[in-house]
């Protein structure tokens, strides 16, 4: 369906941002530790937090008992602690307990790697936010990071609030990543599952609030779809490499033709998303005709970003060996009139790219949170994927279907570059000039898998539900 898009009043974020990045304080004093001071400078408007905080007042000499049983308390009710805040939305608490410098919050209802603030004189510590409760995401902990860059004075985030960090100090939280231990909810559980020595599973704990969309938890699928995979290495010619595919279809439905699904990142949606399971799912409750759905992956994290901004030979690898490698290897025909090509981040904006260059070969296309930022030029006034869409070599282009969608924290980290958020309404406006048939919706989250989950379903619905095929 041909929809205008309505754009976001973005002026003062934009205008704040910019003024926040031309004004970096660089009086801060530079520490010399490997650690900079905890901090302790905000005050807990969580009710819970205000309880234990009044009662060690009250007994100081019982704050370690009094802790103790905080914390049993928390075990019990799981986290993160959600409060009511008004109709609309409520009030989220993370918690973690123990660290000795720092926790930060990868994930949650930000766009930024948020620092937690220790409650004075205890172990506990916190981030709150206020947040619409349709919220859904995942995230982790990164515990007593090192000050690599050395420019903290301290954690507190509202002392800090111009600061940027260099690469190697955003990176260095992978290697103290913890999964909160006070939440059951995550992707899977490293008991139950073999995981490769060069993996790029990532583990997260997941959260939901009260109005958040349908979403299928992972840790109450059964584990038949996944064992019904049929892997794969394709050798590439065109790019030198190997890389794992895996093929899943639902179970055959007689006198029904299938839908195809292309997934980049294919690991991560086999395995952490678990999109089979999903599909057996929906399939069987009769809400889609049967799939079979590819997996793509990629040799490593570094080529990824590589093959999967715009470039000719991946392209080419696509068109010329992924394609017809699947024709010889799917279970059921092969319809180019219905075929999904699915990806996430890098892997949305290589959806985006590859449709529009081999459009005879691709039905409809969903862009999770592509990363529509990214230029061909540096020195462009629009982003790389608004300058292809209306480039005059794309006119004869075969129409596509497409379900693009942004999340609302998708917005710029750095203040000075075009963001998620900001680049997806005018990617599709862009294509719905040039006569596509587009889908754009906007979801209350982050750049989660948790949300994607969520899109997956709401796409392929959106496209296929109660339909004749």
């Amino acid at each position: 369906m041909n929809h205008p898009i309505k754009f976001f009043s973005i002026l003062m974020l934009m205008s704040a941002a910019v003024s926040a990045d031309l004004s970096v304080n660089h009086s801060l004093q530079v520490s010399t530790q490997p650690y900079a001071p905890a901090c302790e400078d905000m005050d807990a408007k969580s009710k819970v937090l205000q309880q234990i905080q009044n009662k060690i007042q009250m007994h100081p000499e019982q704050k370690n008992h009094l802790l103790d049983q905080f914390w049993s308390e928390i075990r019990k009710n799981q986290t993160p602690i959600i409060e009511h805040f008004n109709e609309t939305h409520q009030r989220v608490i993370y918690l973690y307990r123990g660290a000795k410098h720092n926790v930060r919050l990868i994930g949650g209802p930000s766009n930024d790697h948020e620092w937690l603030t220790r409650l004075k004189g205890t172990d506990i510590w916190f981030k709150e936010s206020i947040v619409d409760s349709r919220f859904i995401g995942s995230y982790s902990f990164a515990v007593d990071s090192p000050n690599i860059d050395g420019y903290l004075s301290n954690y507190c985030p509202h002392l800090n609030p111009n600061l940027k960090e260099s690469r190697d100090q955003r990176r260095s939280i992978l290697k103290v990543q913890q999964l909160d231990p006070f939440n059951p909810h995550k992707w899977f559980d490293s008991k139950n599952i073999a995981l490769k020595t060069n993996t790029t599973l990532r583990n997260e704990n997941i959260a939901k609030l009260s109005r958040a969309p349908n979403f299928i938890d992972p840790t109450q699928m059964a584990e038949k779809s996944e064992k019904q995979l049929t892997s794969s290495v394709l050798k590439s010619k065109v790019l030198g490499n190997d890389r794992l595919i895996q093929i899943y279809a639902t179970p055959p439905q007689v006198g029904k033709s299938y839908i195809t699904l292309i997934f980049f990142d294919g690991e991560q949606y086999a395995h952490l998303v678990k999109v089979p399971h999903i599909l057996d799912q929906l399939v069987q409750q009769q809400q889609l005709p049967p799939i079979q759905a590819v997996f793509v992956g990629h040799p490593n994290d570094q080529l990824r970003a590589k093959e999967l901004s715009p470039n000719p030979e991946y392209t080419q690898f696509f068109q010329e060996e992924l394609l017809p490698w699947m024709s010889q290897h799917l279970p059921y025909q092969h319809d180019h009139n219905k075929t999904v090509l699915l990806g996430s981040s890098l892997g949305g904006l290589s959806s985006a790219y590859l449709a529009l260059k081999t459009s005879n070969d691709i039905s409809h296309v969903v862009p999770l949170s592509g990363s529509f930022w990214w230029k061909s030029d540096p020195n462009d006034t629009i982003n790389g994927m608004s300058k292809l869409i209306r480039a005059s070599t794309l006119d004869n282009t075969k129409k596509l279907n497409w379900y693009i969608s942004a999340n609302s924290y998708e917005n710029s980290r750095q203040n000075n570059s075009l963001s998620i958020l900001e680049t997806s309404p005018i990617v599709a406006q862009d294509l719905i000039d040039q006569g596509h048939n587009v889908h754009y919706q906007e979801y209350i989250g982050g750049h989660s898998y948790a949300v994607w989950q969520i899109v997956i379903q709401d796409a392929l619905k959106y496209f296929f539900k109660n339909k004749s095929h």
